[in-house]
């Protein structure tokens, strides 16, 4: 029982006790039949004064307003409380790590070397050819000749050609021979070549000035080379009988 609860009853037993009034004479003696004794009689007006005591604290109305007794305590079972619920998180998903492609090492492009541009064999008409000199020994004539190529586009020339002597009308003095040798040369536009050209024992008749050289190249085509001048009519002298032929050779071109 609360504390507080059996002070108020105390108090209020104390108050009905105070209240009873004496008897103004002191009561006669009760003979009870029965064979009671008379300490059995106080201990029953005992009870009955307590009996009263408890019958005017029942009838209380309580703090609930019930009567009697003290307000119920409330039942100890718990009320389950509505679980609390969890707000989603406003926390925006961390979007999914896109995957980094692997470093793929790239397989280095093979290097192609650039075509060189094909070189053809050199057009005649883009060759210019002159005799810058003539020497002589030993019954020969040497003269030195210059080969430009006067074409936009590089060339090739073969290293070796047919030489000719003509005369200013154009006839052939003295005939070389084919070459045997092959090979060629690249001649870059206004590239030059050169190279020497010996002829002997001519026995003909006299020529028409300008004397001077040609070459029948190899691919075709035939170039004269431009004599020292328009009166040159330089001549070997001839070492044999009269009408007998004459020779005629060349170095390779060079640069």
């Amino acid at each position: 029982m609360d504390r507080s609860r059996a002070n108020q009853i105390l108090e209020e037993w104390t108050a009905v006790a105070s209240a009873a009034r004496r008897p103004d004479a002191p009561p006669r003696p009760v003979v009870v039949r029965g064979g009671l004794p008379s300490a059995g009689l106080a201990g029953a007006g005992v009870f009955v004064v307590a009996l009263v005591i408890a019958v005017l604290w029942l009838g209380r109305p309580g703090p609930n307003g019930s009567v009697g007794g003290p307000s119920p305590v409330p039942s100890a079972s718990a009320t389950t409380a509505p679980s609390a619920t969890i707000a989603p998180s406003a926390t925006p998903a961390a979007p999914s790590a896109t995957a980094t492609p692997s470093a793929t090492t790239i397989p280095s492009a093979a290097m192609t070397p650039t075509p060189k541009p094909t070189i053809g064999p050199c057009d005649p008409a883009t060759l210019s050819a002159r005799i810058t000199l003539w020497e002589g020994a030993a019954g020969h004539r040497i003269a030195h000749v210059e080969l430009t190529n006067t074409g936009s586009v590089a060339c090739t020339v073969r290293v070796m050609a047919k030489p000719q002597l003509v005369d200013g009308r154009g006839s052939i003095l003295i005939d070389g021979t084919r070459p045997s040798t092959t090979g060629s040369l690249n001649v870059a536009p206004g590239g030059l070549l050169k190279t020497l050209v010996q002829d002997g024992n001519y026995c003909g008749p006299a020529p028409v000035p300008p004397v001077t050289v040609a070459f029948v190249l190899t691919g075709g085509g035939r170039i004269v080379a431009t004599p020292v001048s328009p009166t040159d009519a330089t001549l070997p002298p001839c070492n044999s009988a009269p009408g007998s032929a004459g020779d005629i050779e060349m170095q390779p071109w060079a640069r």
